[in-house]
């Protein structure tokens, strides 16, 4: 087990437990990182990386076989840095695990890895249009599409009331 404070509880989604989970031994939060390797390979795949059936794992020969990590053939394209951090995050030996300071320095997460024709370009920082727009002033389009969708909401709350008259419509937004 690697330092820090440990717990023993179960609780959570069986797809997304750690291997020492569903063995129910003590764990630490590097169970964090195993979820987060799942939930980046539901990301990057579709499907959860491995059987979500409901049987316990009683020794390490059936633990390596049920986590054994499959790409399925979808994602044959993934790179070999995408794959990589998977390894890593969904290692079944919690020692050896990522942590999620180490997650966050990877290649694949930092970018390092990826072609500069395949990285989405960041819009940068949104500049107010004509009229202001800085904090506690609005521009007049702002203006003018707030009064047209409070215009909106009135003719349709109008609408529903004829309708169905039994109806109750809010009048005012949540």
């Amino acid at each position: 087990m690697s330092d820090g404070p440990v717990a023993s509880s179960f609780l959570g989604t069986r797809g997304y437990l750690a291997p020492e989970m569903i063995q129910r031994r003590q764990y630490t939060k590097s169970v964090d990182a195993w979820a987060l390797g799942v939930i980046v390979f539901v990301l990057l795949c579709g499907c959860l990386p491995f059987d979500d059936d409901c049987q316990s794992i009683p020794n390490s020969p059936d633990l390596r076989m049920k986590f054994t990590l499959r790409f399925p053939r979808w994602a044959k394209d993934l790179s070999h840095s995408a794959k990589d951090l998977l390894n890593h995050l969904l290692d079944i030996d919690s020692r050896r695990r990522y942590t999620a300071e180490q997650a966050l320095e990877h290649p694949w997460v930092r970018g390092d890895t990826a072609s500069k024709d395949s990285l989405l370009q960041s819009p940068g920082r949104i500049k107010p249009g004509p009229g202001g727009g800085g904090r506690g002033q609005s521009s007049q389009a702002t203006k003018d599409h707030v009064s047209q969708m409070v215009a909106n909401r009135a003719i349709a709350n109008a609408q529903l009331a004829r309708n169905s008259p039994k109806m109750h419509v809010r009048k005012t937004s949540i």
